[in-house]
């Protein structure tokens, strides 16, 4: 079947009438969500009650499962505010267990969770909180309750898919949360109606990984790195086809993959970053992805979709800029790239911005002051 599958995505008009079903789908349901919580009575909500009960730092288990992300600044930010412990597999290896049917992961992951706790405790090193990036999924939810009571950990969920992964993702975990964070303004509230205290929590960036290089030459006009599929190729040949030279890495791409080390000097010898903020095979449905971060605190000027998120976050046109169509992608970048003193205006804002207000230690520096705040 999946083999069929694959051969199905390489026929264009196929794969086309597929991203078109898809995107409406995705849209749809959340339409679908907002005007559910829409009409869902509010709550009263209480803050959740977080006491350190020990000397020292606060003490942080994080549970998550791309290590390459968590490793580009999360995990270092939660290791300067805390005493940092994470999840690994049995085997020593980084992140929850993927593989096998939903029910076996769950059990595997809920199972592997309370062995490291239950370590910790013999250690009396039990942890005032759990962070996860999970989804419903990956680990029997259950289990975090069951910490709770039993260790008085309070527990704690980031969704930074939950505009569209909010239903299968993170809706079964609410029960057993003290606390949602997601990087979608109005799921807040989501989380809020289902009695689940929430933050928005967008994504961030490390200055000591992502920061401006200037004794290298930036001898890329574009780059991208990212998943070859949907908008982001249509980009990529458009550019291509009105003579704009872009590096791509990732996902397929012809250039192949990049060691996720070397990211940040190719950000810094780029004259302009391109991002893609579309979710899936849409075309104008957003989610802020890393790269809206990591990309300005590179010190290059960052081209992205126009996301309504992204005006809480940056002055549009000042600090990074934005299109709605790929012409005016294709527009803006050649002009970008024929005007230097522009586009290096740009991007010393955009970093300033990022550097100033969008850091992952600022972040997690914001959850401590919210949790310790009576």
């Amino acid at each position: 079947m999946k083999t069929i599958k694959a051969q199905l995505k390489k026929i264009n008009w196929i794969y086309a009438i597929n991203a078109l079903i898809k995107s409406k789908q995705e849209k749809a349901a959340f339409n679908k969500t907002v005007e559910y919580y829409k009409n869902k009575p509010a709550v009263l909500l209480r803050r959740p009650l977080f006491k350190k009960k020990h000397e020292g730092k606060v003490r942080i288990f994080y549970l998550s499962t791309d290590e390459l992300q968590d490793r580009s600044g999360i995990l270092q930010a939660v290791e300067q505010i805390g005493e940092l412990f994470y999840f690994t597999k049995s085997d020593g290896t980084y992140g929850q267990y993927t593989d096998g049917e939903i029910p076996i992961r769950q059990k595997r992951n809920a199972n592997r969770l309370l062995e490291m706790f239950n370590d910790l405790k013999n250690k009396n090193l039990v942890p005032d909180i759990l962070i996860s990036q999970t989804f419903e999924s990956y680990i029997d939810a259950k289990v975090f309750s069951f910490i709770k009571k039993e260790f008085g950990t309070l527990i704690i969920n980031i969704g930074m898919d939950d505009r569209h992964q909010y239903w299968k993702g993170t809706y079964g975990l609410i029960p057993h949360l003290d606390l949602a964070l997601t990087a979608a303004p109005e799921c807040v509230e989501w989380y809020e109606k289902e009695a689940c205290p929430a933050l928005f929590f967008p994504e961030g960036s490390d200055f000591k990984i992502f920061h401006p290089m200037p004794e290298l030459p930036k001898i890329h006009d574009v780059s991208f790195v990212g998943a070859k599929y949907g908008i982001r190729e249509k980009i990529v040949k458009a550019l291509r086809e009105a003579g704009v030279q872009v590096t791509t890495f990732g996902g397929g791409w012809g250039t192949g993959f990049l060691p996720v080390e070397d990211v940040p000097k190719l950000f810094s010898q780029s004259k302009v970053i391109l991002g893609v903020g579309t979710i899936g095979h849409s075309s104008d449905f957003y989610a802020l992805k890393m790269r809206d971060f990591d990309g300005p605190m590179a010190g290059s000027c960052y081209v992205t979709h126009d996301n309504p998120d992204l005006r809480k976050l940056y002055e549009i046109g000042k600090e990074i800029v934005t299109y709605k169509t790929i012409d005016e992608c294709v527009l803006k970048i050649k002009e970008l790239l024929k005007n230097e003193n522009k586009r290096e205006k740009i991007a010393q804002a955009g970093f300033v911005r990022a550097r100033d207000n969008h850091t992952w230690i600022q972040r997690f520096e914001g959850l401590m002051n919210y949790l310790l705040k009576e």
